[in-house]
């Protein structure tokens, strides 16, 4: 289990840095034992950089846990965060996330685009780095700090009283000479009524120089459990915006929910709400813990979070605000929707030890809804005529056509049942954008062989162990 979140740092002369944060709960690795009896587990991310013309950066991140006695109570989620140098521009960011001591456990595949914005031409501030209070180094420069001192995620829980932040802002002096004066506006705004709580935010006067840079603490002890934005404004002295920026944060602070239980729900769907209200905690549980093949990393620690310990307030409250986001026009109807596939996927795919989103016919089947056609190695169209008849076990999925992530026709996705003892079935090949490929998936099936799932090859152009050339 782990989550991957990125800030763009524009810089001062056109150059910025991207960083990118990761959240790893070591509960959910592999372990390896050492020569000397010790316990370790490591995390990898493959990550490729690039633009229309060139590759900026290609690099496989190892990280590791602490050397235990006994892997079997560690329980320790860490984090861990890489800067990289930029230009100015649009960049395509592609990822390869796997524990690199497991050979039972799927290869996830990110892509996500960014863009680093040119402090040439606009002012413009950074965005928002969340700190960690009690291990961030106040002599040490940001960029210098260990990973504990970064926040991974965006969810802030009762023992959480301080909320401290780092910005930076960029090319002001085009605009204001040296020494002017500009105001410091931060805010925590309700995320669905967008109400401003005065009371939680901070107004300062600041003077421009060449290059600035910000670190503030806001008390959030009162702050009740919910959604919110926190935002950062510069104004100048007329009143008038001249950049700004904003980050999404979640509050959990149990006996504080019934003093803001009418304005947590403040702009999400009411019908929504009212069917949500219908369904047992328990349900509502699992409904949130299955978005996970349809969210974004920053939403995975919230989700992750609320799987395991939400309240039903929060659950609830979580489950309304993702659709009315995802859908704003139609959260109800596409909830239903949502809530029909997980059931199907439940039903037909779920495992004794896995649950529907668990498995990677499962999470397919809602991320990109039910196949047009599925066939099987007897009912395979395209199979050739084989002497052995003790084929793998396999299903090819066919979807005429997809609008998620981008718009695609006659897309396919090809699954093995790699352990014929369990109904899990693994995913070998597919057309879809941002999933693994592997053109010689047929060679495999026909051949009856033992596919490696956990393959890095880099001469393989289809192959997704390499980000770099995966389509």
């Amino acid at each position: 289990s782990a989550s991957v979140d990125y800030l763009c740092f524009p810089g001062q002369s056109g150059n910025g840095r991207l960083v990118l944060i990761f959240g790893i709960d070591g509960a959910s690795l592999a372990w390896k034992k050492n020569a000397a009896g010790k316990f370790s587990a490591r995390s990898s991310f493959a990550v490729s950089v690039n633009d229309s013309m060139r590759n900026y950066f290609a690099e496989r991140l190892d990280f590791n846990t602490p050397e235990v006695s006994d892997s079997v109570a560690f329980r320790q989620s860490f984090s861990a965060w890489k800067t990289i140098v930029l230009p100015a521009g649009k960049f395509s960011v592609e990822m390869l996330v796997f524990d690199a001591f497991s050979a039972d456990t799927s290869r996830e595949k990110l892509v996500f685009s960014i863009n680093m914005a040119d402090s040439r031409e606009v002012p413009v501030l950074s965005d928002l780095l969340f700190l960690e209070p009690a291990t961030f180094l106040k002599g040490k420069a940001v960029f210098e700090q260990n990973a504990s001192a970064i926040k991974s995620s965006d969810f802030y829980t009762k023992n959480d009283s301080l909320l401290s932040i780092y910005a930076e802002g960029h090319g002001f002096m085009k605009q204001f000479p040296v020494g002017s004066t500009l105001v410091s506006r931060l805010r925590v705004l309700r995320r669905g009524s967008r109400e401003s709580l005065d009371e939680f935010g901070k107004i300062s006067r600041i003077k421009t120089t060449a290059s600035m840079a910000w670190i503030a603490d806001l008390n959030i002890r009162n702050l009740p459990s919910g959604n919110y934005t926190l935002g950062w404004d510069i104004l100048d002295s007329t009143g008038k915006i001249v950049a700004g920026v904003s980050r999404n944060f979640q509050r959990s602070n149990p006996g504080f929910e019934e003093h803001s239980s009418s304005n947590e729900a403040a702009g999400l769907p009411p019908d929504l709400l009212s069917e949500l209200k219908t369904i047992p905690t328990e349900t509502c549980r699992h409904l949130v813990a299955s978005l996970f093949p349809i969210s974004r990393s920053s939403d995975q620690p919230t989700i992750d979070y609320l799987r395991k310990s939400g309240t039903e307030q929060e659950l609830r409250n979580f489950m309304a605000s993702f659709w009315s986001k995802k859908t704003p026009s139609s959260a109800l109807s596409s909830f239903r929707q949502y809530r029909s596939l997980v059931a199907e996927a439940d039903r037909k795919y779920a495992t004794q030890t896995m649950k529907g989103y668990q498995t990677e016919r499962g999470r397919v089947y809602i991320q990109y809804g039910k196949p047009d056609l599925i066939e099987n190695e007897q009912s395979d169209r395209y199979r050739k005529a084989m002497t052995n008849l003790n084929t793998i076990p396999y299903e090819v999925w066919y979807y005429y056509s997809l609008e998620e992530p981008l718009k695609q026709t006659d897309v396919t996705f090809v699954f093995v049942q790699q352990n014929r003892g369990n109904y899990n079935y693994r995913l070998l090949h597919s057309s879809a954008i941002g999933e693994v490929r592997n053109t010689e998936w047929r060679k495999v099936v026909e051949n009856n062989a033992t596919y490696n799932f956990d393959r890095m090859n880099p001469d393989d152009s289809g192959e997704i162990g390499n980000p770099r050339q995966a389509r």
